[in-house]
């Protein structure tokens, strides 16, 4: 069936906007023990009064940076309901609560003993029987609280002096206070010879580098009142396993007259060999001196990013092509890499210096894992990157080596991590008798997910070779191929090699839309169009911690559909207070079976650009949004006189079609099925995912669920809602401004048995809704190219 039927977007009507509406629980937790409330508040004074003696005698020396004590919340209680409480007891005029460390808790500041006795005030309420209950409950969510030690992370044992330290200072979220404690740390190290700079990671993160530092310097360094945290800089490599090739590639062109979109490669440079020269632009970036340069990599990358369909002889991509702009953010690598706030630095830079580059591919990473609760430092500085200069960063998911030991492979490497980044992991393209990877399998060295916080990641995957041991135990690469600094082709393996791939579809998406360059539409677009291989036959959380969403498609087939589909696209922002509700969602009536009953395959991606915030650990994301999708019996008029009723229209007997249990578990755990390649049916729950993606088929609804959702007649709604964390939703309401998350929502519904015209029909309802809706717009010779 031809694919040439453009997909479209579509608005929400002014009465699709609703207002949220209050509700919730009065009765008090599980967890809350009330008797246990006087001896808590006791206890908690008690500490605050000692914590008042040291500040009062820290001021007595001019020392005016805050102190800092964390409270160990109850694991029940770190619902954001019961954080309120908590904030309104720590929280004076100003905002005291100043985030979450890695064990969550919840970190406070302290700058005078008049906030102290204030916080007492109303500690000591909870002495009496007659305390609101809102202040019970805040202290009895409270396990114990306690001052603030620096975190170290540093093996003592392989601590080699002359190291280079990284401290981080906290981020009191007010920027007179955090300049106050920055000064005083200068100050410290000049007094006692510490040999300090300061680093740029991002405007959140208060980081210093120190330099030939010796055990007795971390010893010193943690008597400082604003240090939060003291550990090794990393340092990176980057590594290129390769093997000679043979075989010829005809060296491509650039057409005269063809306007190519450009694509900046942040590597080690890339080498003027005759099939990448006429594609190179005449500027770069660079920091180093070419004696300091080996470009192996950076052209192996370019290799692949312009040359990957020809060398595999396969249509993977469908890119045409683009120009590169070399930005040398890695030396030669010599055993001492480059240090982490160096390489930020470059990139920084590099950006920042030609933001007219809107795609980057950085296939560098390091060999340290990502944690499982605290997102990293590089990847908090590629966020801020990418949102300050509106510029979307393609980034490998890292390289692992764990095989050639036999034991299970590492997590996403830090910096991987990234949540505005697109994260690409690797799969075997095929299988020799060493390979340890099947074909189209994830390949034995890409790292894995989840990241930080149960984050899917990677997002996508992309072929970048399989790898295994001969009987001596020496590596085996089947690899990919792309070209050598000399331009041989080579055959190379890594997560650093799949990256391009998906660089060249998201630039070639780019450059093809005449929509304005628009991050969140390339990423949703691209993850939208990912299937994972037929060969696949695992469960669905094993698909995603390994390929992430799946593999994308060409760029010709994510931007057009065959008639028995359509693709709608939504992109909005929503504010706090607000949701979308659109009750006439146009699925087409023509999809019900001759049982009445609807079927059809319905694919929902919706990709967010969350509230971020670097002090909040776990809780970096700040932001949600949840969607459902589904069936009701008939529209009803509410009564907005009565309490917390706001919307005057409902729906009765409505349920959300994307919830795991209205479908066949057998049906789910069939493998063999040819719907698997499609699945994706994930409970989300209350994670703050930014990237959420539903594959669903009717025909897959257990017997009873068919009878109950989906026997005509049924009308269809839409709703999307918004989420904010407390500390986000306060920190707002201090700025007197209102917290809003942009999104970008695609859904895809496909007649399986193709019996009918359902981009027509669709098209037709919009129309008879009053939706306002356009065909995605196309460059003027991408319109020619279809028409010929």
């Amino acid at each position: 069936m031809e694919r040439n039927l453009p997909i479209k977007f579509f608005q929400k009507r002014i009465n699709d906007e609703r207002n949220t509406e209050g509700g919730g629980n009065q009765d008090p937790p599980k967890w809350f023990d009330e008797a246990l409330v006087p001896y808590k508040a006791q206890q908690f004074i008690y500490t605050l009064s000692e914590v008042s003696q040291k500040i009062l005698a820290k001021q007595r020396e001019d020392n005016y940076i805050p102190n800092v004590i964390k409270l160990k919340v109850n694991e029940d209680a770190l619902a954001k309901t019961y954080r309120k409480e908590i904030r309104q007891i720590f929280n004076t005029q100003k905002m005291n609560v100043i985030g979450l460390s890695q064990n969550d808790e919840v970190l406070i500041k302290i700058e005078s003993a008049e906030e102290v006795s204030k916080i007492t005030k109303k500690l000591a309420q909870g002495l009496k029987q007659s305390a609101k209950q809102g202040v019970k409950l805040g202290i009895a969510a409270i396990d114990d609280i306690e001052e603030h030690y620096p975190e170290i992370s540093i093996d003592n044992e392989t601590f080699e002096e002359s190291e280079e330290l990284k401290v981080k200072l906290f981020n009191y979220g007010d920027p007179e206070l955090n300049i106050i404690a920055i000064r005083a740390f200068e100050k410290f190290c000049r007094d006692r010879e510490i040999d300090y700079s300061r680093t740029v990671y991002s405007a959140d993160l208060n980081i210093f580098k120190v330099s030939h530092a010796s055990l007795d310097t971390i010893a010193e360094l943690k008597d400082f009142d604003g240090v939060q945290l003291i550990s090794e800089m990393p340092r990176y490599y980057v590594t290129l396993d390769e093997l000679d090739g043979d075989g010829e590639i005809e060296i491509k062109m650039p057409d005269a007259g063809i306007d190519y979109p450009t694509i900046g490669i942040l590597d080690s440079g890339i080498a003027k060999i005759p099939h990448l020269s006429p594609w190179l632009l005449e500027d770069n970036f660079t920091k180093y001196h070419e004696d300091d340069v080996d470009k192996g990599h950076g052209t192996a990358v370019s290799g692949v990013l312009l040359y990957g369909d020809e060398f595999e002889e396969e249509n993977y991509t469908g890119f045409q092509g683009a120009k590169l702009f070399e930005a040398i953010v890695f030396p030669n690598n010599t055993t001492q890499g480059v240090s982490e706030e160096e390489l930020i630095e470059n990139i920084r830079e590099a950006i920042s210096e030609n933001d007219h580059i809107k795609i980057w591919n950085l296939s560098l990473g390091t060999n340290k894992e990502a944690d499982e609760i605290e997102f990293s430092d590089f990847g908090k500085a590629l966020d801020e990157i990418q949102e300050q200069h509106n510029v979307l960063i393609c980034k490998s998911a890292g390289n692992c080596g764990n095989f050639k030991k036999n034991s299970p492979r590492s997590r996403i490497s830090q910096s991987a991590d990234t949540i505005r980044g697109l994260v690409v992991g690797s799969i075997a393209k095929s299988k020799n008798s060493t390979d340890l990877s099947e074909k189209n399998h994830s390949s034995p060295f890409s790292r894995i997910g989840p990241g930080p916080s149960f984050l899917i990641k990677p997002e996508i995957s992309h072929i970048g070779g399989n790898a295994g041991l001969d009987e001596h135990n020496r590596l085996v690469l089947n690899p990919v191929y792309t070209f050598s600094k000399t331009g041989d082709r080579k055959g190379v393996a890594g997560t650093s090699f799949s990256t391009p791939r998906i660089s060249s579809i998201v630039a070639g998406l780019d450059h093809l839309l005449n929509e304005g360059f628009n991050p969140l539409l390339l990423k949703a677009l691209t993850i939208h169009s990912a299937k994972y291989p037929t060969e696949l036959k695992v469960a669905i959380d094993e698909k995603l911690k390994h390929l992430g969403f799946g593999v994308p498609s060409n760029i010709q087939d994510i931007l057009f559909n065959q008639p028995n589909e359509i693709t709608l696209i939504l992109q909005d922002n929503l504010e706090k207070g607000n949701f979308i509700e659109i009750l006439d969602f146009p699925y087409p009536q023509s999809m019900v079976d001759e049982d009445g009953y609807f079927h059809g395959e319905i694919c929902v991606t919706l990709v967010t650009s969350p509230i971020l915030d670097a002090a909040n650990g776990s809780e970096y994301c700040q932001s949600n949004i949840e969607v459902l999708l589904g069936t009701y019996d008939e529209k009803t008029d509410r009564d907005t006189s009565k309490r917390g009723i706001i919307n005057p229209i409902g729906k009765d007997g409505a349920k959300n079609l994307l919830s795991h249990s209205l479908y066949s578990k057998s049906v789910i755990k069939n493998t063999e099925s040819p719907y698997t390649r499609e699945r994706v049916l994930v409970a989300y729950g209350d994670k703050f995912q930014p990237v959420k993606k539903w594959s669903v088929n009717l025909d897959e609804f257990t017997p009873s669920n068919k009878e109950k959702y989906l026997k005509n007649p049924k009308n269809w709604y839409l709703k999307v809602e918004g989420l904010f964390r407390d500390f986000i939703e306060t920190k707002a309401e201090m700025q007197r401004i209102t917290p809003s998350q942009e999104f970008c929502l695609i859904i895809t519904i496909k007649d399986t048995r193709n019996e009918s015209h359902i981009y027509n029909e669709v098209t037709q309802l919009l129309d008879s809704f009053n939706f306002v809706h356009q065909n995605v717009r196309l460059k003027e010779d991408v319109r020619i190219q279809l028409r010929n």
